[in-house]
Order: structure tokens, then C-alpha cells, then sequence
């Protein structure tokens, strides 16, 4: 039996075709992006490009997803849907 190839999806920073990585909002970032990002100083360039790329996460959609769904910090570190 063949393994079902993975969908491939354009990166929200680089552009680039990438099948793995996190997905903010239903947006791709690129394991190698999201290595990028994390490592970069906040004094250096690539942070701002970094920054204005992030920027453009298309987060209209989930708007009223976000607003039905609070969530807040059990006591036991949990988190808890209210």
C-alpha cells in the first residue's frame, strides 16, 4: 500500500511549496521559517522583515471563532473553555 503524499502549501513567509511546518490561523509557516523567526535577535534587520511578514496573516476569518472561544488558565495549568 502506497503512503498518501502530503499536500503541499506556500509558506506565509518564504513562498516557498513546503508540506510541514505550523499553521497560524490556517496559514503555513515553514519548519525552517519558523527556526528563522525564533532564533533572530530583536536588534537584528531580519527581525522586522520577519515581523511585516507575520503581519500579513489573514486573521479576519477567525475573528468570531476567537471571540465564542475564551480561554482561561486553570488552577492545575489546564486550560479551560468558559
Amino acid at each position: 500500500m502506497a503512503l498518501k503524499e502530503q499536500a503541499q502549501e506556500v509558506c506565509l513567509v518564504c513562498g516557498q511549496h513546503k508540506t510541514e511546518g505550523i499553521h497560524i490561523f490556517n496559514q503555513l509557516i515553514c519548519d525552517s521559517c519558523q527556526k528563522k523567526i525564533v532564533e533572530t535577535d530583536v536588534t537584528d534587520w531580519k527581525y522586522k522583515y520577519y515581523m511585516n511578514k507575520l503581519a500579513k496573516l489573514r486573521i479576519g476569518k477567525c475573528k468570531k471563532s476567537l471571540e465564542s472561544a475564551v480561554v482561561h488558565a486553570g488552577t492545575g495549568g489546564e486550560a479551560e473553555k468558559h
